[in-house]
């Protein structure tokens, strides 16, 4: 599997805010109108399925500024419109990509074909059905191009909002053989061919990584099966009169619109295939509840705009596989080094090849040689020269460590975090004797950084936390 990689440089300090959560870049860069597939589209106003036009199918592509990633995740933004209306420059969406780039994500806003008769169930199956075939089309291109984009390709997740979170579900949970009889087409109407056979002739697998779905609905449970395992967070007003949080007809109203099962409903069903998903289910709340009508704000996003945006990206950032490469900088002679990441190989002639052999060793009461590191636990280790070590592995967010009475070597964790953010609720550390060692000797540590040791002195033996 394909890892994200990130360069942290330890010598220049390490910031606080985290890739992927946090906003960590300023500017953002708009690649407009890139082509990711042609496929036949419905002229307005949808009423003849044998009536079309090949058309390009275009997105908008938004990165950080100044980013040196080469294998970034990928967030698609599916927008609003009821397949009707809309395009990949609502207010919703722009907003979207635009917070996912500046947190480290490539954003991709789509346009997607629209062509939807609201009093016709088979316009309305097939409609639902073209927006699919271009969901897989734009993972397809992503896929084939992913060294051009700089983009990872094991991790794309796709966010809809509407029609495009029922776009989203309908890609992330159903196949082929779960096509209504109506995308065959009946009499001149085009047989529109399998989900993975429009918009572009690359063969990649099109289920995204993981799926944010905000007010979205799906055309049958039972096309959900143990074979999707695709991660879900679900967001939903439970008085939602345009797409049911529960089941129900599409605007309330029996217009000839087919039955769709919404969020609630989607979410018991992923339960019961023991599929990881989350469900926000606000009370009382309609359609588009975080301030937009049909993708567009009145009156600016409101504070569920924000909670969702916190939400959405912390579920995502759950199902990353992140790989991280940290620049340890070391002195000559003599260093106090820990292990910052989760390594397959910990023995210190891997880690730390520059270093002198038989020169790595732990305290227990006095000092232990030693072959490999262990997480939480600090070192000697002497080195010919100065110079600075990649260490490349699986972030570690927290560590519970075992502290003896009396002095003890520890480290932290992946990311640089505070002395004073250490859990200590026994009280064990005394004061003041947190020690880190430089060129100039032993002094106070404000802060644990990631691939250093430490001492510290405990006044009985029990345990300490380290989590980000």
């Amino acid at each position: 599997v394909k890892k994200i990689t990130i360069f942290i440089f330890i010598s220049i300090g390490l910031s606080q805010d985290i890739r992927y959560l946090d906003e960590v870049f300023e500017n953002v860069t708009i690649t407009e109108d890139v082509v990711y597939g042609n496929a036949p589209d419905l002229p307005f106003i949808f009423l003849f399925e044998w009536n079309t036009i090949d058309i390009d199918l275009d997105m908008d592509i938004y990165e950080p500024e100044g980013d040196t990633l080469t294998s970034r995740p990928v967030i698609i933004f599916i927008h609003a419109g009821t397949f009707f209306s809309g395009h990949n420059e609502l207010d919703d969406v722009v907003a979207l990509s635009i917070a996912s780039a500046k947190r480290g994500y490539v954003a991709i806003s789509i346009n997607y074909r629209l062509g939807l008769n609201i009093f016709s169930s088979y316009s309305g199956e097939r409609a639902v059905y073209r927006g699919v075939q271009d969901g897989s089309a734009v993972v397809r291109y992503l896929k084939e191009f992913h060294e051009e984009l700089k983009i990872d390709p094991d991790n794309i997740f796709i966010w809809g909002t509407s029609a495009g979170a029922i776009i989203g579900l309908h890609l992330s949970y159903t196949d082929d053989e779960d096509r209504p009889e109506s995308t065959y087409g009946i009499g001149l109407d085009p047989d529109l061919g399998c989900i993975d056979c429009e918009g572009n002739e690359y063969i990649h697998n099109s289920r995204p990584k993981a799926l944010v779905s905000c007010w979205g609905a799906i055309g049958d449970l039972e096309w959900m099966d143990n074979n999707d395992n695709v991660p879900a967070v679900l967001f939903h007003g439970t008085a939602d009169p345009i797409v049911p949080f529960n089941s129900g007809f599409p605007f309330t109203i029996d217009i000839a619109l087919p039955i769709v099962y919404g969020s609630n409903l989607i979410h018991d069903r992923l339960n019961e295939m023991s599929i990881l998903n989350e469900l926000y289910a606000e009370v009382g709340l309609l359609h588009e509840y975080w301030g937009t009508v049909n993708g567009n704000w009145v009156g600016g996003p409101n504070e569920y705009f924000y909670q969702i945006e916190n939400d959405g990206f912390l579920f995502l950032y759950n199902q990353l596989d992140i790989f991280e490469q940290l620049y340890i900088e070391n002195i000559h002679d003599w260093n106090l080094v820990g292990l910052p990441l989760e390594v397959e190989d910990a023995s210190y002639t891997s880690l730390f090849p520059e270093s002198i052999e038989g020169t790595l060793f732990s305290y227990n009461e006095g000092y232990l040689s030693e072959t490999n590191l262990t997480l939480g636990e600090g070192y000697w280790l002497r080195f010919p020269g100065s110079g600075n070590t990649e260490i490349s592995g699986t972030p570690i967010n927290d560590l519970t460590i075992s502290l003896n009475e009396g002095w003890n070597l520890i480290s932290g964790t992946t990311n640089s975090m505070n002395v004073s953010d250490i859990q200590d609720p026994n009280g064990i550390i005394i004061p003041g004797t947190i020690y880190r060692f430089t060129p100039e000797g032993y002094s106070n540590a404000e802060s644990l950084e990631p691939g250093r040791g430490y001492w510290v002195r405990a006044n009985i033996s029990g345990v300490i936390t380290l989590e980000n």
